[in-house]
């Protein structure tokens, strides 16, 4: 009969005498024939092994920068020995670090990352749940490595309960901005952007101290940062006080380069708007031109992508006027300066902000972007719902003919009747809207008969049915959208009927 037996067994510690007596009373163990089923069993080496727990007095880490960390060497039976990697992990860690008087573990480092230990390498697969005030409550076996395989362990070397330090952001225009750097037991180190994006800038933001992210960075945008690249693939949801509740593949197991070091714009002074102000500038009143919003006290534009009314409409209100009349693209009142913040902005029209609208993001520019595409907008001033504050005919033998002129936010401009772009029904209107009678003969008369205007070409493509009471409830080419051709060569003029009485 063979003594041999292999033993697989999860032992309560008053049996480990009993069962390490029965299960190894033999010198030898010769498992070559032995048999399991009826199966004949050949070239296995023997698998023998308990959980057992031992009494561990103290426990050290060296070979690292501090007491913080280093491989783990444990005293027991009056010598020290170290712990093989075989299936160690973070909480297997925390016991460690407990052990030692610091707030938590950090990381876990296989294969003698700190150096070799002394001794032997007493135990392996530690089986901790984390919560032990002592690895020798947690399960573990005899351990057959050899010291390559000795473990290492960092712990925050306070009795605090986040890892990090510090953070700050350089490279950046401000303190608000640049690239990520934690400090992690008084060394800076990086995050890698494998998957950084705005949800993780948030919590980065936060960290800082700032109320939320702008936006986030990848492929060092704001320069290399310093120290190791400390975390990688970072994944939180947003909501996160701190990264350490963040998923990731774990502190210092980045293998990347300052190349990909990430880096974040916050929102600075506590705001909660991330444009903390609008302006217009190169137009002929402060109710137009490039549109210009501040970010952190420095003012930039807006890109040209799908710009609209929709995008005019929010813009204007934000800048404290009731509508838009009109968007303009291709650095219409000339170029802005500063940084081009936004890119493909798609407002629905309704928003109060343009937080609210979808865009590529702040700083998310496409490459093709240039202040030659700078946007700017016309809004209506004042409280008023229609943009025609005033009519007026100039030039003509009566006061009921002359070049039509409108009065729209205190300017008087005219309109383009280029390629019959003007009939009697478009006169009939402007009549009306000159308090002048609509029931006899109207004429129209293009091509600047009555003299040439000056100022902006308002409309062209003018087309009313006839019983408007404004100009505002036709259709058009849009206000300012008059294309290059039309000059005040073609400014229109109209005579209204002669039966009106003046003075």
């Amino acid at each position: 009969q063979h003594h041999g037996v292999v033993c697989y067994m999860i032992l309560w510690q008053k049996f480990v005498k009993f069962l390490y007596a029965f299960c190894f009373s033999a010198s030898y163990i010769n498992i070559t024939n032995l048999s399991v089923s009826g199966h004949r069993m050949r070239h296995y080496k023997p698998v023998i092994w308990m959980i057992l727990t031992a009494t561990i007095s103290e426990v050290r880490l060296t070979g690292g920068v501090g007491p913080w960390e280093g491989t783990v060497e444990v005293y027991t039976d009056g010598s020290w020995g170290t712990l093989c990697d075989y299936d160690f992990d973070l909480k297997d860690a925390r016991v460690v670090c407990r052990m030692l008087g610091f707030g938590r573990e950090i990381q876990f480092f296989p294969l003698a990352k700190f150096g070799q230990g002394v001794g032997k390498s007493l135990f392996s697969y530690l089986s901790c749940s984390g919560n032990e005030q002592n690895i020798g409550s947690c399960g573990y076996r005899k351990s057959t490595c050899s010291h390559s395989q000795d473990v290492g362990i960092s712990c925050v070397r306070t009795n605090r309960l986040e890892t990090t330090e510090g953070i700050r952001l350089i490279g950046g225009t401000g303190p608000y901005e640049g690239t990520v750097e934690l400090n992690v037991n008084g060394q800076w180190g990086t995050i890698c952007d494998t998957n950084f994006d705005k949800h993780d800038a948030d919590v980065v933001c936060r960290m800082a101290g700032y109320t939320r992210a702008i936006q986030a960075f990848s492929n060092a945008h704001f320069g290399h940062g310093n120290g190791s690249s400390m975390l990688y693939n970072v994944h939180c949801s947003g909501n996160e006080d701190h990264l350490d509740s963040c998923g990731s593949n774990g502190w210092f197991s980045s293998t990347c380069t300052h190349d990909n070091d990430a880096g974040v714009a916050c929102l600075d002074s506590g705001r909660k708007s991330i444009s903390q102000g609008v302006q217009f500038v190169g137009g002929t009143g402060p109710h137009e031109g490039t549109v210009e919003i501040n970010v952190n006290g420095e003012w930039g534009t807006i890109c040209g992508s799908y710009f609209d009314m929709n995008d005019a409409e929010v813009i204007c209100r934000m800048a404290g006027y009731s509508s838009a009349l009109q968007s303009f693209t291709t650095g219409h009142f000339g170029v802005g300066a500063g940084p081009i913040y936004l890119d493909s902005l798609q407002c629905s029209g309704h928003e109060r902000h343009l937080d609210s609208c979808a865009s590529s993001g702040l700083f998310k520019i496409s490459s093709s972007c240039q202040h030659s595409d700078d946007v700017g907008v016309a809004c209506l001033s004042g409280n008023r719902t229609d943009v025609v504050q005033g009519v007026r005919l100039v030039g003509g033998f009566k006061q009921w003919e002359g070049r039509v002129e409108l009065k729209v936010n205190g300017q008087w401009d005219t309109i383009c009747g280029y390629s019959s772009g003007f009939d009697i029904d478009d006169a009939k209107v402007i009549c009306r809207m000159a308090g002048l009678s609509t029931s006899g003969k109207v004429q129209v008369f293009p091509n600047a008969y009555f003299g040439r205007g000056t100022g902006p070409v308002l409309l062209s493509g003018l087309t009313c049915a006839g019983h408007e009471d404004n100009i505002d409830s036709c259709g058009s080419d849009g206000w300012y959208k008059t294309g290059s051709y039309c000059g005040h060569q073609y400014d229109v003029g109209v005579s209204c009927p002669d039966d009106n009485p003046f003075g």
